[in-house]
């Protein structure tokens, strides 16, 4: 199998927004029918007051190859409400790609996703994301069974080494208790207020034996979510980054979204512009930076919003 390591765009912060935490070490059986299965001699351990797993990765004193390079939590009480994307923290001693693996019951799918750790012997937040994919990996709400995580991929690489695990989580936009992902295109009207993490970002999945790399981007699902007529984008109680709200506030003309920070970004009295028609007034990107505009895109002047051709 083809390795490909890469960068990625971001790092998700853990919150307090997290919606469905699978472990997170106060609890070894917190989220699953017992704990981690017993495959790389996994124990909590406190970390500056912290709990956490420690496993290490050891060899196959028998059962199936490779069995004890991975530590494996079963998850089959889990409700993942829609959401798709799994994050956790690791702190290990070498850079490589480390590799997640949700196991369906009796075998049903066997969906593998890759992420790059490049901070040894530091904690850094993996992102894995399963909402796309081949039909026989699609995941449900319930019914999935285990979460392998693979510090070296499916190889003994790694053997004897120590590696650190912790807040096993599902992220992603939610309202009402339930994914942005999981409602209608264009059924989200009036005020919509979105909690959980609102993120962008790239990752690798593989369902041919080679590795392909995928983006995403939260802010275009909620915007293929929301109705052309929401009149309100309340995202007070989410955590985001690289702010991208052009495409919610092109397609929502009268929308105002509301920021964590308090201020608001409005979609009222869209004015187009030249690129040599340059608006005045106090200029901002989407993010609520202040800029001066010196090409094309759509900026807030002047606490409205205004395309420049």
């Amino acid at each position: 199998m083809k390795k490909n390591l890469f960068m990625v765009l971001f790092f998700a912060t853990i919150t307090c927004n997290a919606q469905v935490i699978l472990w997170n070490g106060e609890d070894k059986e917190l989220g699953s029918d017992g704990g981690f299965w017993n495959r790389a001699d996994p124990t909590v351990v406190e970390e500056n007051g912290n709990k956490c797993l420690k496993v290490t990765l050891k060899s196959n004193p028998g059962g199936w190859d490779q069995e004890h390079h991975n530590a494996a939590l079963p998850v089959g009480d889990a409700n993942f409400k829609g959401l798709r994307r799994i994050s956790f923290r690791l702190k290990m001693s070498d850079k490589h790609n480390v590799m997640l693996q949700l196991e369906g019951k009796d075998g049903a799918y066997n969906a593998k996703r890759v992420f790059w750790y490049d901070t040894p012997d530091e904690w850094q937040t993996m992102v894995y994301d399963y909402s796309v994919g081949p039909e026989n990996e699609k995941i449900s709400e319930t019914g999935n069974n285990v979460i392998a995580i693979w510090p070296f991929e499916e190889t003994a690489d790694g053997e004897g080494k120590t590696i650190y695990i912790d807040d096993i989580q599902l992220n992603g936009p939610m309202v009402n208790d339930m994914a942005v992902r999981s409602y209608g295109d264009n059924s989200l009207s009036g005020e919509v207020k979105v909690t959980g993490n609102i993120e962008v970002g790239h990752y690798q999945n593989t369902w041919d034996g080679d590795w392909h790399g995928e983006d995403f981007s939260d802010y275009a699902v909620i915007a293929a979510k929301l109705a052309s007529d929401a009149t309100i984008l309340d995202v007070t109680g989410a955590t985001y980054t690289d702010p991208d709200w052009e495409n919610i506030l092109t397609k929502c003309q009268n929308i105002i979204i509301k920021l964590n920070d308090g201020g608001t970004i409005t979609g009222v009295n869209t004015i187009q512009c030249g690129i040599g028609e340059e608006p005045q007034g106090n200029i901002f990107n989407l993010a609520g930076q202040p800029v001066k505009q010196t090409q094309k895109g759509l900026f807030i002047v002047n606490g409205k919003k205004k395309v420049i051709k």
